[in-house]
């Protein structure tokens, strides 16, 4: 080791020995460069042992008793990599913002500073838009008015169509023939029954599941019929449903102003089909609504019976399966003897 750890060189100039440097940084490494690299120019022509300096730091350690020449040492380490980093690291080509300019908003035009002429920024050519790519304005397009919905009648000959029976089409009142049997084409509806063409009033008004109806029984007279489905309504068709066929019965015996016995006497008539029974009547008055004696048979003949002597409307009923009811023959005039 050199023993003259106070000597001063002139690592950084030409300065006369035991002057104070006015530098703290050089007062604070004063004795520590000069002890360790020996001679009186570490870096120039000195003969202190100056060649394994570096070496010599580690070995000795110099620099145990000094934490401001350690920390001295470790930031200019710190800043060198942290220049180092920063030249080798940093993205080329970065733009340096100027710290006195005004931020700009996005969308807006820089503007020029004082002395400066602002450059001209040319507009984009403008092009015609055509076809699909012209958007009409609210000047130019007119709003469509929507009628409000109303409710409309149902309208005839619709999706409906009446199938059977054929507009004026006939047909005979009579029970053994079951019901009259009505159809159409277009899915369930409601069908619609009146006397009248303008279908008013109704007589009759039956929703149906499927697209027939049995009228049970429609009696006599001129009807009219349609059919009703979502809103639409078919046509109005006619149909006649005539009387029904009277049964053909007669008297045989006795004759007009005939007589007979009022116990014995026997009365005979010729039938019909479709009778479920017939009545011989007799009756003094012209009131018909509780004749004084009445004689049933399911045959063509019957037999008086305790019946007193006198003149007497005689006549013969028929209760008839196709009309459902009592038909009589005209009255005649007998005697009982």
């Amino acid at each position: 080791m050199n023993s003259a750890p106070n000597q001063q060189g002139t690592n950084f100039g030409s300065q006369p020995a035991g002057t104070q440097n006015n530098n703290p940084f050089t007062n604070d490494l004063k004795g520590e460069f000069t002890s360790n690299f020996g001679g009186t120019n570490n870096f120039g022509t000195g003969t202190g042992t100056g060649t394994n300096a570096v070496s010599q730091i580690f070995k000795d350690g110099s620099f145990g008793g000094n934490n401001n020449t350690k920390y001295f040492i470790f930031g200019g380490v710190v800043l060198l990599l942290g220049i180092l980093g920063w030249y080798f690291l940093s993205p080329s080509g970065v733009d340096v913002v100027d710290p006195d300019a005004t931020p700009v908003a996005e969308g807006e035009e820089p503007t020029a500073t004082e002395g400066e002429t602002p450059a001209k920024v040319e507009e984009p050519a403008k092009t015609e838009a055509t076809g699909a790519e012209t958007a009409a304005t609210p000047e130019t397009t007119a709003p469509t008015a929507v009628a409000p919905e109303t409710a409309t009648a149902p309208s005839a000959g619709g999706a409906v169509q009446l199938v059977s029976p054929e507009s004026g089409a006939s047909l005979a009142y009579d029970e053994t023939q079951g019901s009259a049997s009505f159809s159409w084409s277009g899915g369930p509806g409601t069908i619609v029954f009146s006397r009248h063409s303008s279908m008013q009033p109704e007589v009759m008004r039956i929703k149906v599941s499927g697209t027939n109806y049995s009228f049970h029984r429609p009696w006599p007279g001129q009807w009219y019929w349609k059919v009703e489905s979502e809103g639409s309504a078919s046509e109005v068709r006619s149909f006649n449903v005539a009387p029904p066929v009277r049964r053909n019965i007669a008297l045989t015996a006795p004759q007009t102003g005939g007589s007979l016995a009022g116990t014995g006497g026997a009365v005979t008539w010729t039938g019909d089909t479709g009778v479920a029974y017939y009545r011989v009547e007799m009756n003094q008055t012209e009131d018909w609504s509780n004749p004084q004696f009445k004689f049933s048979s399911s045959g063509t003949q019957v037999q008086l019976n305790g019946v007193p002597a006198g003149s007497y409307s005689m006549r013969l009923g028929a209760f008839s399966e196709v009309s459902g009811r009592w038909e009589y023959t005209q009255p005649i005039q007998v005697t009982v003897q």
